[in-house]
């Protein structure tokens, strides 16, 4: 940075800025509470220099143009939203464990941290006393006003940090960091603010804060605020003078401004005490090097915790993206528990899945394939009943060793517990926002959970991230049905429509038929034929009808029927139709003593036209087809009838066979679905009955159908 200039402000990276430690610290462990609010959130913000700056860049991009003139950070961070923020804390995390500041750049970074509290503290209260509005403005210009020497800081930290310490006056300093940087540390906060765009005398602010009093009294109030707000965080300036340039400025007595600074040192040892850090009551923990020496001794504590939770984050990254299946539960399930295993060695565990309806826990998935016990596990969620419902009910993990007797574990506990082979349980309960997902049960023994409590909040990371993984599932999975009904309607739609266009050539068709019936009225033998042709084309109007789901489509009632008479009707339209042109001879052995069927005629006629069809197409050269009945066939001591239909063609080969009645391409060429045989074998379960095939190469196929035998009585 040689010379200050609007190229090179852009060039800085706020993300970089050193933050406190322990403001981060507060601000991760925050962001991964479920029930976190924005006024939480900001409280912990604002009491860091680099924190609220980067808020502010965020807020002040592009992206968020629309809320540039918003003065208001609670809103701020609502327009941001939870997930920016915590990336801001994340990011600010990782270069706060790769900074490599050494202990009297640390040193530094607290005194900045007491100065911009103590200036923020101040401002505040003078624009209370002054009567400017807004004060949060005046808090956040005071907070900012040092975010140059962070900067600086940054760029050299040598360099600077030996500046800092060597500088006796502002002279001496402003003259230091123009021979290092090119600028001093107000020009370059104010060249940094300029380029958020505030709209705001914030700049001026703080781009005049180290000018004398004499110069700044004709400036806007704010610029005067930050003016003595930065001497008074100071703690080194003569009090007869401080006192002399509050009076010039706002007319304030010394004993107020005494009043005022005690109340601004209070403020920061309590924002510092909400971070963690406590000071020796016997001490002045106000402006002297105390607050530095004690913020310091926090800061290695609390830069050990960031790199835990620099090891936690890309930890639950990672488990994060093992858990995205793009929807697909079952593998959701099973990522979940093997990055349980992986993360805290957990290797024996269940996941329970919360049906609110029936008010049960339900094993959905777990660790220990093969045993089929878990899946008889249903838990009700009630209190007293058991230490899984327990964990959804008070949405708290529950350990069995918290309670001294094992024995006053409910049963189903300890059959939980010899299920997994382990001497205790842990319960992690699964919960996404308001939503109760379920229960994670993980098998303990003796010695594990001393460790596990070492992890407590990696671990309560973890199951938000799988609830919520799962709840993604759940979701996806009400969208997928509800596509699919439209897409149902719509296609029932499409086919009402064809139904009713196909039924005009039917009728037509139908018409034609009665006429040349009419015409040949003498021939009994064309006759009989037109009547089974009239009768197939009924059939197919009814098919179409059932196709569309319409009310008069329903199954034709079962009725008594003469399969053997079934039989002889549909081979005597293939023999003229089919077979002759083959030709192919049909034999047949019908059991005459066969009772009546109470079954549905057009199923049946279906069944034996997809045979009789098929049959007769695996034999274009000529062959022959044979149709059997026979009654009384007893099976497990009931009672059937049984159907054969066979040809003596050349076979299928053993692939075909072993996917017959599944829908797949066909055999037979072009012109065919492949989907005969599986309709087939529906209707014959749907009436109730059974079929088989047998295939030999060169010696024909043989279908074999069981119908369930219900006799006429006389």
């Amino acid at each position: 940075m040689n010379t200050p200039s609007k190229k090179n402000a852009a060039c800085i990276n706020v993300g970089k800025l050193p933050s406190a430690p322990q403001a981060l610290l507060k601000l991760i462990e925050a962001c991964h509470r479920p029930d976190v609010g924005f006024e939480e959130l900001a409280g912990i913000i604002k009491k860091d220099v680099a924190l609220c700056s980067k808020v502010v860049a965020v807020a002040n991009s592009p992206v968020y143009a629309q809320w540039r003139d918003t003065t208001d950070f609670n809103r701020l961070l609502v327009v941001l939203g939870l997930k920016t923020i915590r990336t801001i804390a994340v990011t600010s995390a990782v270069h706060q464990f790769f900074s490599g500041f050494d202990g009297e750049g640390d040193r530094l970074v607290a005194r900045f941290w007491q100065t911009s509290l103590t200036c923020a503290y101040s401002a505040k209260s003078l624009a209370r006393l002054t009567g400017y509005e807004p004060e949060d403005e005046a808090y956040l210009t005071g907070l900012l006003h040092n975010i140059g020497q962070l900067v600086l800081l940054r760029e050299s930290p040598d360099g600077y940090s030996q500046l800092l310490l060597s500088a006796k006056t502002t002279e001496e300093l402003n003259a230091g960091e123009r021979e290092l940087f090119g600028a001093t540390a107000p020009e370059v906060g104010a060249m940094l603010i300029d380029d958020w765009g505030l709209g705001s005398f914030l700049s001026d602010a703080i781009l005049y804060q180290r000018e004398v009093a004499e110069s700044i009294l004709d400036t806007p109030r704010l610029t005067r605020l930050i003016n003595l707000g930065h001497k008074l965080s100071q703690g080194s300036g003569d009090p007869i003078q401080l006192s002399q340039q509050a009076d010039l400025l706002f007319g304030l007595t010394q004993p107020l401004l005494e009043d005022l600074l005690e109340d601004a040192d209070r403020q920061v040892c309590e924002a510092a005490e909400a971070m963690g850090i406590k000071f020796d009551p016997g001490a002045d923990a106000g402006r002297d090097s105390s607050v530095e020496t004690v913020f310091q001794a926090e800061s290695e504590r609390a830069k050990l915790e960031l790199a835990r939770q620099v090891r936690t984050i890309a930890l639950l990254d990672g488990a994060r993206q093992n858990m995205e299946d793009d929807g697909d539960l079952d593998a959701v399930l099973r990522a979940i528990l093997v990055d349980l295993n992986i993360l805290f060695g957990l290797s024996r565990s269940l996941c329970f899945l919360y049906d609110t309806e029936a008010g049960r826990l339900s094993v959905a998935a777990a660790s220990l394939p093969g045993d089929e016990k878990q899946e008889q596990i249903s838990i009700p969620v009630k209190a007293g009943r058991s230490l899984v419902a327990e964990a959804i009910l008070q949405r708290s993990p529950f350990s069995s060793f918290d309670i001294s007797n094992t024995a006053s574990l409910s049963v189903i506990d300890q059959q939980i517990i010899r299920l997994l082979g382990a001497e205790g349980l842990l319960c992690i309960p699964l919960i996404a926002g308001r939503q109760d997902i379920g229960v994670l049960v993980a098998g303990l023994d003796c010695g594990q959970p001393p460790e596990l409590l070492q992890q407590g909040g990696l671990v309560t990371c973890f199951a938000t991230e799988a609830a919520q993984a799962i709840s993604r599932c759940h979701r996806l999975a009400a969208v997928q049905q509800q596509f699919l009904e439209s897409a149902q309607e719509r296609q029932q739609e499409r086919i009402g429509k064809l139904v009713h266009e196909a039924n005009n050539p039917l009728g037509i068709i139908k018409n034609y038929l009665e006429i040349l019936a009419a015409e040949l009225k003498g021939d009994r033998v064309t006759q009989l034929r037109f009547s089974i042709l009239k009768e197939e084309i009924e059939r197919v109007a009814g098919i179409l009808l059932r196709l569309r789901d319409l009310p008069t489509a329903e199954e034709e009632p079962a009725g008594e029927l003469d399969l053997n008479g079934l039989i002889r009707d549909l081979l005597s339209i293939f023999r003229v139709s089919l077979f002759s042109a083959c030709a192919i001879q049909d034999e047949l052995n019908l059991d005459e003593s066969m009772p009546l069927l109470s079954t549905n005629r057009n199923s049946l006629k279906q069944i034996l036209t997809n045979l009789i069809k098929n049959a007769a197409e695996a034999m274009p050269e000529g062959g022959s087809v044979f149709i059997g009945t026979r009654g009384q066939v007893n099976v497990n001591g009931e009672l059937f009838v049984e159907l054969t239909v066979a040809d003596n063609g050349p076979g299928m080969p053993d692939h075909v066979i072993k996917d017959l009645f599944k829908p797949v391409a066909s055999t037979k060429g072009r012109g065919h679905s492949g989907l005969g045989l599986t309709i087939v074998k529906q209707l014959v379960t749907d009436l109730g009955g059974t079929i088989s095939c047998s295939s030999s190469r060169n010696k024909g196929t043989e279908f074999r159908i069981l119908l369930p035998q219900t006799a006429k009585k006389s």
